[in-house]
């Protein structure tokens, strides 16, 4: 009989603790920081770039650049307030709430008479303190 390793995503949830919501919460203002950090210097970069493009003769390729920058800025300052929405919503968990993490990619064996949807798509991992408490995978 054939089988057959597939991909598959695994949900990572957590069973909230004090310490979790300690560490998450530290580990997404750090990202805060960095984001927030990127977009003010794309914001520096596109005022000095406006400044020295002044009289250039190729306003095209200096519009285009400007058009990437802001980009960027818009794309870095999107990511700020996401993860201000995430920083939100875990001050507002309560202890031994579920919370849906992350999501890792795993390996599944298909076989014939397996049920495609059910094998590929039924897995998750329920963890608190970093230490795995069930799976499920199917």
């Amino acid at each position: 009989m054939s089988v057959l390793h597939l991909r598959q995503n695994v949900i990572v949830k957590v069973i909230v603790t004090e310490q979790f919501k300690k560490d998450y919460k530290a580990e997404l203002e750090k990202q805060l920081g960095a984001a927030e950090g990127k977009a003010r210097e794309l914001k520096s970069s596109l005022a000095k770039l406006v400044i020295e493009s002044a009289g250039m003769k190729d306003a095209a390729y200096v519009e285009s650049l400007k058009a990437r920058i802001e980009e960027e800025r818009l794309l870095q300052e999107a990511m700020a307030q996401e993860i201000r929405g995430k920083i939100a919503e875990i001050d507002k968990l309560k202890e031994g709430d579920l919370y849906p993490y992350t999501v890792l990619e795993g390996l599944v064996d298909v076989k014939e008479g397996d049920n495609l949807f059910k094998k590929t798509t039924a897995a998750e991992i329920v963890i608190k303190d970093g230490i795995v408490i069930s799976i499920k995978n199917e």
